[in-house]
Formats: structure tokens, sequence, C-alpha cells
């Protein structure tokens, strides 16, 4: 009998053992924050400006955009600042200074800005880019509703070496009906 109850509080031990090993390795992968891709962290924390824009009752000519990685919900924070020089105010998500959120999709190239003229689905589905669903970026031209959009915003490394986006608002299938924004270091 006494054996019995070794080989049991033994038994016991083992599996509590096991359980606490488990219990520690979930709690270090859950504590372990996301961290944004190589790819990426060129266009992070730097400060771009509204260059040009087909668009310009969406994102303000001279406005200033920050990306930021936030590592805890996995996305990236657009974050926009007024300047006296902008053309227009930031307008409806984006007078918000970090309320639009983007999600990076890893391509196997950097698109040109000639790439995202075109609006080639093809070419642009191999580029690295940012995405978000649901942007409202101005008034709805039907009053008492929103207007969504989403926006693209492709990595372009220019032959300057400078880094540059540029966004298509909706899908590349209607950018011709839409436009283009493109934002860049000063």
């Amino acid at each position: 009998m006494f054996s019995g109850l070794t080989i049991g509080i033994k038994g016991f031990g083992m599996r509590g053992l096991a359980a606490a090993l488990l219990f520690m390795g979930a709690t270090s992968a859950w504590a372990q924050e996301a961290e944004p891709d190589s790819i990426l962290n060129g266009w992070l924390g730097k400060e771009f400006t509204v260059q040009s824009s087909t668009l310009n009752d969406h994102m303000p000519v001279g406005g200033k955009l920050t990306f930021i990685f936030d590592s805890s919900d996995n996305v990236v924070r657009v974050c926009t600042r007024t300047v006296a020089t902008q053309k227009g105010p930031w307008r409806m998500d984006f007078a918000n200074p970090c309320g639009v959120t983007m999600t990076f999709t890893l391509g196997t190239r950097f698109c040109s800005f000639e790439d995202v003229k075109t609006g080639d689905a093809e070419v642009l589905s191999s580029c690295h880019r940012l995405r978000s669903r649901d942007v409202a970026m101005r008034p709805a031209k039907v009053k008492g509703t929103i207007e969504l959009n989403d926006m693209i915003a492709f990595l372009v490394k220019d032959t300057d070496g400078k880094f540059y986006m540029s966004i298509l608002v909706d899908s590349p299938s209607r950018v011709t009906d839409q436009g283009t924004v493109i934002v860049g270091q000063k």
C-alpha cells in the first residue's frame, strides 16, 4: 500500500511539473509582443509629408503622417499632424491623430510609382503594402451616411534612397475613379 501511494505521488508530481512547464511556456509565448517585419522598419517612426494627391478632399497636401507599429495589437497606426502650410484640415478618421490602423502584407518586392499608377492588380499583389479597410476619410456625399474607403499604401524605395508610399483609395480595380496620394520624406 505504501509503495502504491508513493507511485501515485510521483505520478502527480510529474504531471504537476509538466503542467507548470506548459503554463510557463504559454505565459512566456503570450507575453512576447509582436515585432514589425524588417522590410517595414524603414517606414516606421519617420515623418512623411503628403506631396501630391488627386484626392485633396481625402488627405491634405502638406499634411504630416508618421507610421508607428503597435506591438500589442500587431498593427501599424497612422498618426497625423497638422501644420500651418497644409492645404486643408485632416478629416474624419485622420482627425484623430493615430485613429487609422493598417496591416502589413509582405510581398516579394517594392513597387515603383509607375507600378501603382498602372493599377495592374497582378503586379500590385506582389508588392510590400499596408492596408486598411473601412476608413472614413471625408464626409459622405449623401447626407446622414458615412463613406468608408479601403486604403492601400504601397512601400516605394526610390533611386534617391528615400522612403515613399503611394496610397490608393478603394481597390486597385477602381483606382482610375479615385486617384492616388504620394507621401515621402522631406
